[in-house]
């Protein structure tokens, strides 16, 4: 991890959107207010100086750029929860000394890299300061970062300005004023400041645990980002809920009883459908009960257990037990209502024997006792 030791900080002025002579040579950060894709370069690559011969503290004096150095810029932006000012000359570190307000001229968060032209932000510009930069009464563009003094690598981007004096007079001052309101004194036995606690009890709260006195790497920081995202999606998904069912509760007449029923109604239908189907099941088994026993296939006896197996397994098994048993001819002919009924007439003629032989075969009584009459002739 990059561990500095030594920070001072830094005004860089320079004109806006142009290109940089970036190397060993003092950097002429010049050219026209210019963009067209709304991204504008703040510091180039490679090592650089400011033209009037800045930084004085740094061996060799070049400040540096690359592109890890770029993606710790970054996220240190993407970390922060608000977007970094571009005021008017500086005045956001001046504003103690001479109390005059410090209005915004731009908001910027996003940053990005581009290999062999540096470090350039995406502003938004409010509508005043447009109209300053479209007239050109303002054309340069003036970064602040802390930056180590052994390196001179910049550590942070913490603001920039409009600004038409580019590195020259009262540059000190201001890099003096925003050092004493910024610059984060570091102990060179420790490295890199402590992060901010109330950050590192954030990123524990979501699951993203960093170790005491370090930064958060750049997959944390996107992985954070990410989670918030996460948690925000479902808060306003609940809030929605919330909205709709209180709603409803408040107008329950808007609800389209062509979709929806009320809960006791319902129920109703369900316990009534309950009993029909157990009505329905009762009487198919007693049915076909029923109908085996006319035609001959079950007595009397079997009654009560062939309507329990028919409640208790269903009506397909009970007709699978009744196809398979065969129909009694004598049951069925004793128990249909074809059978005639033999008279009492002359009933002191016959005997029970007679009796039985009768409803067997069913034979007129009379021509019986005939024949048994001209038997006994």
């Amino acid at each position: 991890m990059f561990k500095p030791t030594q920070t001072s900080l830094a005004v860089l002025s320079a004109q806006i959107g142009a290109t940089v002579t970036t190397g060993y040579a003092i950097a002429a950060l010049s050219g026209e207010l210019a963009s067209e894709d709304g991204w504008y370069q703040l510091l180039p690559d490679g090592e650089f100086s400011a033209i009037d011969g800045r930084p004085f503290d740094v061996p060799g004096g070049k400040w540096k750029m690359n592109a890890d150095i770029a993606a710790r810029l970054i996220q240190r932006a993407q970390l922060r929860a608000n977007d970094l000012v571009i005021d008017y000359e500086h005045q956001t570190l001046k504003a103690e000394e001479n109390g005059k307000p410090a209005p915004a001229s731009g908001w910027f968060k996003e940053m990005q890299y581009r290999p062999g032209k540096g470090l350039y932000i995406k502003p938004a510009w409010l509508s005043a300061a447009k109209a300053l930069i479209d007239a050109k009464e303002y054309r340069y563009l003036s970064a602040v970062f802390p930056y180590d003094k052994a390196t001179g690598e910049p550590l942070e981007i913490q603001m920039a300005a409009l600004t038409n004096y580019p590195g020259v007079d009262g540059m000190d001052a201001i890099a003096s004023l925003a050092a004493k309101k910024f610059t984060t004194t570091i102990n060179p036995q420790q490295g890199e400041p402590p992060m901010n606690p109330l950050l590192q009890q954030l990123l524990a709260a979501i699951g993203i645990s960093v170790a005491d006195g370090a930064e958060p790497t750049a997959e944390q920081g996107q992985a954070a980002l990410a989670a918030l995202t996460a948690l925000k999606t479902k808060a306003d998904s609940a809030e929605d809920l919330t909205t709709q069912v209180a709603a409803l509760k408040a107008n329950p007449g808007n609800i389209d009883l062509a979709k929806y029923v009320p809960i006791a109604t319902y129920n109703g239908v369900v316990s009534e459908l309950a009993v029909l189907r157990q009505q329905t099941t009762t009487d198919t088994v007693e049915n076909l009960i029923e109908q085996a026993h006319k035609d001959g296939k079950v007595v009397a006896a079997e009654r009560d257990y062939l309507t329990q197996l028919g409640n208790q397994n269903g009506v397909a098994v009970l007709k699978s037990v009744l196809a398979a048993r065969p129909a009694i001819a004598a049951l069925s002919a004793t128990q249909t209502t074809q059978v005639k009924v033999v008279d009492k007439v002359a009933d002191e003629e016959l005997t029970q024997e007679d009796l039985a032989v009768l409803r067997a075969t069913g034979l007129d009584k009379t021509a019986f006792l005939a024949a048994k009459k001209a038997k006994s002739a």
